[in-house]
Formats: structure tokens, C-alpha cells, sequence
């Protein structure tokens, strides 16, 4: 059973900075959470690939415009992916190696949702937001597996990365789609817009290094919204 952090349901809520919620939607939110526990069938997928690093220069003018001066442009490759994120670069940083996951929740929670729209429109909102936290909490317990297994091989994980975060782009979706074989191995088709089905599903990257940089956190933190969005931790 996957355990979900309550508070993060509140957080998905809109409840941002609230110390206490009503009663009646504490009770709503404990009862979603158990119905959704009931229904889930979470599956997940991850493949470990080496990272190629490359630099080159170019010759840039300087600041005063009376000579040129070299700047250096750092790119990395896995699985033909090419990683032209500054953000994700930044990242993995010094990792040797990345991997590349996927999990789901399965087309339960997308089920409970559209019947309960039917009805009780409250009830769904809620649907949608113990999705969202049971989908990351699950996406947190993979995690944590790719981090045991780094280790017992003398490797550190990065945080997590997902598309869509800063600049890296949401289109490499496409190449999850294809490198994991996700419709196969965990269930999960994208739309023409790259949206995923069923939708309490994530994909992510993960360096992994021989450097311990005493940081294995997750989502939010390596975001470029980070401290203004009003979904951040």
C-alpha cells in the first residue's frame, strides 16, 4: 500500500500555509485516500545508461569589444539523447551515469474521477489531489530504490528531473515513450500534446555520480518555480 502524505493533499488543495483544515474536508480527504489505496496498481520502469560528456570552444568577443576571448560549451549524450537543458545539466554535473524512470498508479485514479465528476464534483477535486500526492509518494519509493542500488555500487544519486522542469523539454517525453517501451512495461501512452495516460503517471532522469553531494531530494527543489509557485514545497 502506498502511504500518502496528507499534507501534501492540502498542498495540492490549494490549502498553501493553512495549519488546519475544516473538519469536513479532513474527513473527505481521509476517505479518498482509502478508496484510491484500494484501487491503485502501481507499476514503474528504469534503465541505467552511461553519460557521454562534450566540450568544445568558440572564440566570443569581450565585454569591451577589443578582442575575443574563448567560452566553453559543456553537453552531454545518453541513449542519443542530446541534454541541452542548462538546468539539467547543472544536475548532473560530474555523474558518470543516468537513469531514466517511469511509474504509474494505473487508470484508477482517472476512473474514481470521472465518476465521482458526475456527482460530486468536490469529491473529484480531491480525487485529483490524493492522485497527485500517491503518484509522487510512489514515485519517491522507486526513487529511493535507484538510490539503494547507486550505492551499493559506490555511486550518489542526484535529485530527481522531470520534462517539463525549467528548460528541460517536455518533447523528451517521446524518447521515454520509446527507450522505456512504456506503453509495453508500465502501461503508460502519450497524447499528441505529450500528455500522459494513464495521468497520475511520471517520468524522470536521475544522475548518478561518484561524488556525494549530500542531496537526493526530490521535485520541487529543482525546479526553476521553485519558491513561487503556489504547488511548491
Amino acid at each position: 500500500m502506498i502511504e500518502v502524505n496528507k499534507k501534501e493533499v492540502e498542498r495540492y488543495l490549494g490549502f498553501h500555509g493553512v495549519t488546519e483544515i475544516d473538519e469536513r474536508t479532513s474527513q473527505l480527504i481521509d476517505e479518498c485516500i482509502r478508496e484510491m489505496q484500494a484501487e491503485v496498481t502501481p507499476r514503474y520502469t528504469y534503465k541505467t545508461f552511461p553519460l557521454e560528456w562534450k566540450f568544445s570552444f568558440k572564440l566570443v568577443p569581450t565585454e569591451d569589444g577589443t578582442g575575443t576571448t574563448k567560452e566553453k560549451n559543456v553537453t552531454c549524450e545518453f541513449s542519443g539523447i542530446k541534454v541541452e537543458s542548462g538546468n539539467l545539466l547543472k544536475n548532473l554535473d560530474g555523474c558518470a551515469e543516468i537513469v531514466m524512470m517511469a511509474v504509474t498508479l494505473g487508470p484508477a485514479p482517472d476512473m474514481l474521477v470521472r465518476k465521482a465528476e458526475v456527482r460530486d464534483m468536490m469529491k473529484a477535486y480531491t480525487y485529483q489531489a490524493v492522485g497527485a500526492a500517491m503518484a509522487e509518494a510512489w514515485c519517491d519509493e522507486i526513487n529511493i530504490k535507484i538510490v539503494e542500488e547507486a550505492k551499493a555500487r559506490g555511486l550518489h544519486a542526484r535529485p530527481r528531473f522531470s520534462p517539463g522542469y525549467g528548460d528541460f523539454p517536455l518533447e523528451v517525453q517521446k524518447e521515454f515513450e520509446k527507450i522505456l517501451d512504456m506503453p509495453k512495461s508500465v502501461g503508460i501512452t502519450l497524447s499528441d500534446s505529450l500528455l500522459m495516460t494513464p495521468t497520475k503517471s511520471i517520468t524522470a532522469v536521475i544522475g548518478l555520480s561518484e561524488i556525494d553531494t549530500d542531496c537526493e531530494r526530490s521535485g520541487c527543489e529543482q525546479c526553476s518555480m521553485a519558491g513561487k509557485c503556489a504547488y511548491s514545497r
